[in-house]
Formats: structure tokens, sequence, C-alpha cells
């Protein structure tokens, strides 16, 4: 009776926590909001680097807390999730610009076809962008953390790679805001960081998923290897719409509407969230230790 009581409680304080988490998204962008609107400010303004750092940051944190307590039944080592957020930061973010911007020809998305759906924008942002930025994240979580003890149930490939995607998003956010000379309207800014997180943390939670179900299952190493390959490449599709489709909103004829792009980024992000979502659940379901909860 102690035990279920102690259970009750718990989930309660998940529930709590989370409640808190998410609270805390809502409330910065309202912050923001409230700023513009307060002191008049219709035009950009100017963000030295360390607010954007501030900026781009902030919302990991709240993102970072909520994915850490999706694993309910044997939550991961603090330090090995923050590490491994670092590493999406530091090395996933630079690393996939280098890929893009080095390896392949440095064609930017914008300057390719006229047409916003154009084959070969699609084409770059999947196979050239999407695929350098997944296939980034995954060598992170790929030859560190999934090669240690921790590593010991599929629900953790879920939990690492929405970690490592988390701070591969500070890395994105961060020279979105320091583009255009650091000059930003801080409301759309603001939901615009909050949503490419969740976007790049669930893209990769994708990758996570299969990542997680390859390495304990009882197939062939080929068998493994060709589901890493269709989840990698499942990744790098969605992540490739996410840039196309968004961007394609945002312009419209010669006008500029960011928040329609705002408003389309955050349907993707929670869509491929809850679907993140649903499958959590059933590996936390069929969890080695549950029963120790």
């Amino acid at each position: 009776m102690q035990r279920q009581r102690w259970s009750i409680r718990r989930a309660r304080l998940l529930v709590g926590t989370k409640f808190l988490l998410v609270a805390g998204l809502v409330g910065f962008v309202l912050i923001a909001w409230l700023v513009e609107l307060i002191a008049g400010l219709e035009r950009a303004v100017h963000l030295g680097p360390l607010l954007a750092a501030f900026m781009a940051g902030i919302p990991a944190v709240f993102w970072l807390g909520f994915f850490y307590l999706m694993d309910r039944h044997e939550p991961e080592p603090k330090q090995l999730v923050i590490g491994v957020c670092v590493l999406g930061t530091l090395v996933a973010g630079p690393l996939a610009d280098f890929v893009q911007y080095q390896a392949v020809p440095p064609l930017a998305l914008e300057v390719h076809g006229l047409d916003a759906l154009a084959f070969d924008r699609i084409l770059y942002a999947v196979l050239v962008a999407g695929l350098a930025q997944e296939m980034c994240k995954y060598a992170v979580v790929r030859y560190t953390v999934y090669l240690s003890r921790e590593f010991d149930e599929p629900m953790d490939g879920i939990v690492y790679m929405m970690a490592c995607g988390t701070g591969f998003a500070v890395w994105v956010n961060y020279h979105r805001l320091s583009g255009q000379n650091h000059s930003v309207h801080l409301s759309t800014a603001a939901a615009q960081v909050v949503i490419t997180t969740l976007a790049h943390a669930s893209f990769a939670g994708a990758l996570g998923y299969v990542m997680g179900r390859a390495k304990f299952s009882r197939r062939s190493a080929m068998v493994r290897g060709v589901l890493l390959m269709l989840g990698l490449l499942g990744a790098a599709a969605l992540n490739g719409q996410f840039a196309v489709v968004e961007n394609w909103i945002v312009q419209s004829g010669m006008a500029q509407h960011p928040w329609r792009g705002v408003g389309y980024a955050a349907l993707c992000a929670i869509a491929v969230f809850a679907g993140i979502w649903v499958v959590s659940q059933r590996l936390l379901a069929r969890s080695p230790f549950r029963s120790k909860t």
C-alpha cells in the first residue's frame, strides 16, 4: 500500500513538473510579447550575442527537462543527458554546418528554384540539409552514450536523441537570432525558438525510437542496419519538409508572413512529438524496469 501511494505521489509530481515546464515555455513567449507591447517595439530590435544565446538556451532548458521526465520508470543519469545535449550544440551543430556548406556545394535553400516547392529545393532540404543534420545528431549519440551500460532499454534511444536534438536546436536558433545583424522581432523570435527546439528534438526522437528498437532487436545485423537507414531517412524527410514548407508559407508573393510560418511549424512539431509520445508510452509499458517503480 505504501509503495502504491508513493507511486501515485510520484506520478502526480511528474505531471505537475511537466505542466510547470510547459507553462515556463508559454511564459517565455508571453514575456517577449509583453516587452514588445509595453515598449512599443513595432520594428525589429537588435540582440547582442549574449542575449541571442540566452534566448536560444532558455527554451532548451525547459524542453530538456520535459523530455528527461518522459522516461518515468528508470530516469537516465542527469549528467549523461546534459552531456549529450551539450554535444548536440558543440559537435552536432558545427559538424552539420561543415557538411552542408563545405563538403557539398554551398547553395542556400533560398537560392534554389524560384518555386518555393521546386524539386531541387526539396531534394536539397531532405538529402543534404536534413540528412546532414540528422546524421550528425545520430553520430553524437551512436558513438557516445549508445555504447554505455546506461543505454539499457529501447526508451533510452528516444531520451538521448531528443536531448541531442535539443542541444542541436540551440545552435540553430542562435544562428537564426544572430542573422540580419542580430535584429529580430521579439515575440516572433521567441515563438520560433520554442517551436524549432521541439521540432529538432522530435525529428531526432523519431530516429531514436528506431535506434532503441534496433539495438535490442534479435534480428540480423543487416536487418538492423536497414532499419537504422530507414529511420535516418525518415528523420531527414521530416526535417527537410519542415524547412521547405515553413519557408513556402512565410514567403507569400513578395510579402513576409512570419506568423504563418510559426503556425505551421508549431503544428508540424506538435504532430511529430505526438507520434513520439505514443510510441514512447508503448515502450514504457514494455519496459523491463516497469515493476521497479
